[in-house]
């Protein structure tokens, strides 16, 4: 109980002598209180919004287009990922490294199995074909 009691009155004393006090807290107070000065909003209209928004509706909805100018389309190419070995993928017969671009698209990622490409915040998956089970079973007396 004595213990107790010697280590509560020490680890008050010390809470109390380390607190700040009443007027600094005032000071802080008013420092928080005053007004601050920012950039102006007119400098901020030509300036790019640093967030970025994305929602599953977004990708579905066309972008109006302007007139006399030709919007591009996207062609959605096929990628076939045929092996994986060293950290490199062999994806439409080339081989490629992480940060390579395949297309339109860059290697974010290549694991044991699978690959991951991106491109504008769409990213794509591509894995090696499941094993086949096609082996030839030999019939007793070869081996």
């Amino acid at each position: 109980m004595k213990r107790l009691f010697i280590i509560t009155w020490g680890l008050s004393s010390y809470l109390f002598s380390a607190s700040i006090s009443h007027d600094e807290i005032t000071q802080m107070i008013e420092k928080i209180k005053e007004e601050r000065k920012g950039i102006a909003l007119g400098r901020l209209e030509g300036t790019k919004n640093p967030f970025i928004i994305k929602s599953k509706a977004s990708k579905n909805v066309e972008k109006p287009k302007e007139k006399g100018i030709p919007q591009p389309q996207k062609v959605e190419e096929n990628y076939t990922l045929d092996a994986i070995l060293n950290h490199a993928a062999f994806i439409n017969k080339k081989w490629y490294k992480k940060g390579d671009n395949v297309g339109d698209y860059q290697v974010v990622y290549i694991g044991k199995i699978s690959v991951n490409l991106e491109s504008d915040g769409i990213s794509k998956t591509l894995s090696l074909p499941s094993k086949k089970k096609n082996f030839i079973k030999l019939k007793k007396g070869y081996n």
